[in-house]
């Protein structure tokens, strides 16, 4: 058996690594089909305005881009000195400038879009004040990991160009004369390459066409994104065919300057982080310009301009390339795998399935057929192959700009969501057919599947059509809006029929779980209980397990020696200093602005603290919202304007970095607070790793109470991040917190943590997944009833009971039947009729039980028992159905003495019915669950009643049959109607061993019911019966017991099955003659 773990990325990916001298790249120069990565225009921008005396960072050697590559081995080599952009800057670097002098910290005086936008901390750091440049000085820190970096050398020929030259200019030239530069790939892994000089390069995925329409032509789309590249290239080569151009610095166009691009974003262990971190080139869908030369065309050598036609295929099928970890996906999912297989908690085999997270359509298909046969020979990972239209169509358009925000509480509102919302679906739609075809290639009987977040909301349903007995389960790592907020999406009833085909779903917390099964129960009209939905005969178990962290692992690397260093250095940046660090992705949901907003108001109330704290703000993320971007970084500049000193540390450091794991270590480990103030939010696993940094200083913990974590972390301060005034008295209270306070507020959270760690979170999911396919399998296993075995165990035995559902007025063979039955053994009869209807069918056979609207009331040797324990509801319900009636004309309802029903099969507005129908349901439920009542439907009507009635009036009446005999003058004084208790008051379990009993103040029969036999059609009324007599024969209780249903039914607590109700009474017809 195997753990097949669906999830939108593998933990692995392929990594396409180039020598650096290699001249057969020369075949994609200007092709376009990679970007130069955001951050080398970045570092254009910082050196165009700095001094050429600012320190550079030359390139590694790690990244380029495939315009680098056209560059040959001669022409690398032809000047002495070169200029260098700056690469990507280390993480020790970046800690270099974070610990660096307290001027660094100042923000821009007027903050603009891209001002303050930095993907180092050293281009934060260096933003000038004042009109003055402002520098990151290395002396005042101690020894770093990182040497520091020399400038640009004196004699570099583009030197006054960072001076004078204009920025597109620049870059053209830049790019001319890179011959050791580097440049990061659009998409590019950020994992070590195993050889220094070696450069990794990931192909560009094509873009997303512009479709109106709602049903998109794939064939078609694929046929033009396959052309999409060749008219540049075309041009380039008629421009060069028609004679040597004049000589020229400039290759590319002065549109490359001023191409913006995303880049990938290292995988976070945070929950919410990983859940909508993974942008790379692959969610990137920009507008771009094809480059091509002008002036004259390129100055090359004929190489370049005889390979120029040739695609980057050929050269994807020379480069080599090997396997690295991801760092896509969910972080948390990846750990708590990994370290449950490490530490045996997982014994079976787990095999994972998800796209390989880089762009694919530029791959020749030999290529990614090895790739395919090592991640899986290797690696245990079965790869899904999306086209670069699907995948991004899915991921960046409906994932990320329709799901996401709703999942949140953010409604998409604005025309370009609208524009592209069907379109993306039919997107949606195939990436998730593809992971349910290859979930279904690979699975073996007896497999596992559990598949993971909102990406892959329609695998289960589509892996149930092709599995039907397959154990299935899913886990939404984010939150889940209420009805109302999800009933805004387009597709909602076929997200909800999706995830209804696992046998289990897993939420973060028991708010999302509710809000689930309220959701399902509106749209879908469901028939729910605390953790269960039933839709169309099937059971779903639907329970909260939070994700977790590995406390004492992560704990222990706080005693790194490098974790330790950071601390060091921490320490000696901000002395008498009080930390106070947030992390966060850069969007709208994080509620940065009104962090800042709390934190602003909190320094102009208690302004003596304006010189004692600072507040450290990461975030990371691909920022795309420019008017918050805007709002955030003009409270920030308003906050450092406080400051009453220029040359100290400034209250706020924003930066747009994240940190190297152990770097984050240490700097929460210092934090004197931490703070994590979404504006919704699933489980947050920063929150987590705080506390269990925090051992030493035991610092508060500020959390707002609509993230997932509010609901496990005990000890955490919560707040309202809406309540700007609020959240500022809590940062006082937790700078102010006495420390035995702090202490026993870290200790409840680290419990919490420890009690919900990423162990208990996998073994709890996997019980719960077995759990609810046993329990599903159980009820779906039905045999055909067996003829001789029914006749042989009836024969042997001496008292015997029959209960019947019949819905419909009985036939004359069914009522001779009964007569005949009824005259030797006990025959009830159950329906929702009521008592009176029931006895005017069925008043010419003597002898017969009724059981009347259910169970509510049970007759019993003529006399009739009140099951139902009140109907004083009946009133405030029927205000509820009086105002759906308004809204749905054509409807009504009727009014029985235990029970109301609904119809709508006359409304004449067909559109309305589910809506209104699931509004009263969840209305109702809400309303009266409390009391036991409780709204369901069956055959397209609308039941409201009291809870459990037919189970209690089966259990009623089996102890009053084990108490009497049928010929026996002794019976149980009845109670008449009109006063008569619930069973409940009729006496309680007896003390004899059986324990399964009621009491009744009579003596003992001579012998106990030991055949029972319930029949009917399957129905929320009939299914607790079939479990009651099954529970009964395994108790010991029965001795033989048959569960019987006719018509459809996938799924039920019935062991046998006819296929109808005249089968039925042949069989027993056939009984009775032979048993005379």
């Amino acid at each position: 058996m195997t753990l097949i773990i669906a999830s939108l990325f593998l933990p692995y990916q392929p990594q396409f690594e180039l020598d650096a001298q290699l001249s057969d790249g020369s075949e994609l120069v200007d092709s376009n089909l990679v970007k130069v990565n955001n951050q080398s225009t970045e570092q254009l921008k910082r050196h165009r305005n700095g001094s050429v005396n600012s320190s550079t960072t030359p390139y590694s050697g790690k990244n380029a881009s495939q315009e680098f590559l056209g560059s040959t081995e001669s022409d690398q080599n032809s000047q002495p000195a070169q200029f260098s952009l700056e690469g990507p800057m280390s993480s020790e670097k970046f800690m270099q400038s974070l610990t660096a002098n307290a001027t660094a910290s100042q923000s821009p005086a007027n903050p603009t879009i891209g001002n303050h936008r930095a993907h180092s901390a050293e281009a934060f750091f260096n933003n000038p004040v004042n009109g003055q440049r402002m520098t990151s000085g290395g002396s005042s820190v101690p020894e770093t990991p990182e040497s520091v970096q020399q400038p640009i050398s004196s004699h570099d020929s583009t030197a006054n160009l960072l001076r004078n030259v204009n920025q597109s200019l620049l870059h053209q030239s830049v790019l001319n004369n890179a011959n050791n530069s580097q440049f990061c790939a659009e998409g590019a892994s950020k994992q070590p390459s195993g050889n220094s000089n070696s450069t990794v390069v990931t192909p560009k995925s094509r873009s997303v066409p512009s479709v109106n329409n709602a049903v998109v032509n794939f064939a078609k789309v694929k046929r033009q994104q396959q052309n999409a590249t060749l008219p540049s290239m075309r041009r380039v080569a008629a421009r060069s065919s028609g004679g040597p151009p004049a000589p020229s610095n400039l290759k590319f166009s002065e549109l490359a300057g001023g191409d913006t691009h995303e880049h990938a974003v290292l995988g976070s262990d945070s929950e919410e982080e990983s859940a909508d971190n993974s942008d790379s080139d692959l969610e990137a869908d920009e507008d771009h310009e094809y480059y091509v030369p002008k002036f004259g065309g390129y100055s090359n050598d004929a190489k370049i301009r005889s390979s120029i036609l040739k695609t980057s295929h050929e050269l994807f099928a020379k480069i080599p390339w090997k396997i690295v970890p991801s760092d896509k996906g969910n972080g948390a999912l990846k750990n708590a795998i990994f370290t449950a297989v490490r530490e045996r908690l997982i014994k079976d085999p787990v095999r994972f399935v998800g796209t390989v997270g880089i762009p694919t359509d530029e791959i020749p298909n030999e290529i990614s057929k090895k790739i395919v046969e090592k991640l899986e020979d290797e690696y245990s990972s079965s790869t899904v192959i999306a086209d670069d239209v699907t995948f991004k169509g899915a991921y960046k358009n409906f994932c990320k700009q329709i799901l996401w925000p709703t999942l949140h509480y953010e409604i998409p509102d604005n025309p370009n969501s609208k524009a592209f919302e069907n379109h993306s679906w039919s997107y949606y739609q195939k990436l998730n057919q593809l992971f349910a075809d290859k979930i279904v290639s690979v699975y073996k009987e007896g497999d596992t599947i559990w598949i993971h977040d909102y990406h892959l909301l329609l695998v289960p349903e589509m892996v149930r059509k092709e599995l039907p007995n397959a154990k299935i389960g899913f886990f939404l790592h984010v939150s889940f809006p209420s009805s109302e907020v999800f009933r805004c999406l387009a597709q909602r009833e076929n997200i909800l029929m999706g995830l209804l085909g696992a046998n289990f779903i897993g939420f973060q917390t028991k708010e999302y779980a509710r809000h689930f099964l309220q959701t399902s129960n509106r749209l879908l009209m469901t028939d729910i209980s605390e953790t269960e939905a039933k839709y169309r005969g099937k059971i779903v178990s639907v329970k909260s397990t939070p994700v977790g962290i590995d406390f004492f692992d992560l704990n222990s690397q706080l005693r790194n020696e490098e974790v330790l260093q950071w601390r060091q250095l921490i320490r000696n940046r901000w002395k008498n200093k009080r930390l106070i660090v947030c992390r966060d992705q850069f969007d709208r949901i994080r509620g940065l602005e009104k962090k800042m907003l709390a934190y602003e108001r909190f320094l102009k109330e208690n302004p003596e603290y304006l010189e004692q704290v600072v507040l450290i703000q990461i975030t990371i993320g691909a920022e795309k919202d420019s008017i918050a971007e805007r709002n955030i970084m003009l409270v920030v500049d308003r906050i450092n304007s406080l400051s009453p000193s220029v040359s100290g540390s400034q209250p706020v450091v924003f930066l747009h970095q994240d940190l190297d794991f152990a770097q984050y270590l240490a700097l929460s480990a210092e934090a004197d607070a931490f703070m994590v103030n979404p504006l919704r939010g699933g489980m947050n696993l920063t929150c987590h790793e705080f506390a269990s940094c925090s051992e030493d200083k035991n610092s508060p913990l500020l959390l707002s109470e609509f993230t997932g974590s509010a609901n496990v972390l005990q000890g955490a301060l919560l707040v309202n991040p809406w309540d700007i005034k609020a959240v500022s008295l809590s940062i006082k209270k937790a700078l102010e917190m006495p420390l035995y306070e702090k202490r026993q507020n870290w200790k409840k959270m680290v419990k919490s943590i420890i009690e919900n760690d990423s162990d208990n979170w996998i073994n709890t999911s996997l019980q719960e997944i077995n759990f609810a396919w046993e329990f599903s399998k159980e009820r779906s296993t039905i045999l055909k009833l067996s003829l001789e075995e029914i006749k042989r165990d009836y024969q042997a035995s001496k008292k015997q009971i029959f209960f019947f559902k019949i819905s419909e007025p009985p036939s004359p063979k069914i009522l001779s039947t009964l007569h005949d039955l009824a005259s030797r053994h006990y025959v009830y009869v159950l329906n929702s009729f009521s008592k009176a209807t029931l006895e005017n069918l069925y008043n010419r056979v003597p002898g017969l039980g009724l059981m009347a609207e259910n169970g509510a009331y049970v007759k019993v040797n003529g006399i009739w028992y009140n099951i139902a324990d009140e109907t004083d509801w009946i009133d405030d319900v029927v205000k509820i159905l009086d105002d759906k009636m308004e809204r749905l004309p054509g409807s009504y309802y009727k009014i029985a003495d235990s029970m109301i029903r609904f119809h709508t099969e006359n409304s004449e507005d067909r559109d309305r019915v589910v809506g209104v129908v699931g509004e009263a349901i969840t209305h109702i439920n809400t309303i009266f669950g409390g009391r036991g009542i409780h709204a369901y439907i069956h055959k397209n009507i609308m039941f409201v009643q009291q809870l459990n009635l037919s189970v209690n009036a089966a259990q009623f009446i089996l102890k009053y049959h084990n108490k009497t005999d049928r010929n026996s003058s002794t019976s149980a004084t009845p109670t008449e109607m009109t006063s008569s208790p619930s069973p409940s008051y009729l006496g309680t379990n007896d003390n004899n061993g059986s324990g399964n009993y009621f009491n009744f103040p009579v003596k003992s029969s001579q012998h106990h019911l030991d055949f029972a036999c319930v029949t009917g059609s399957s129905s929320p009324v009939l299914e607790p019966i079939f479990q009651l007599i099954r529970e009964e024969v395994r108790r010991g209780s029965l001795r033989y017991g048959y569960t019987i249903v006719y018509g459809n039914a996938t799924s039920t607590y019935a062991k046998e099955h006819v296929d109808g109700l005249n089968e039925l009474v042949s069989i027993l017809e056939d009984m009775n003659q032979k048993s005379t």
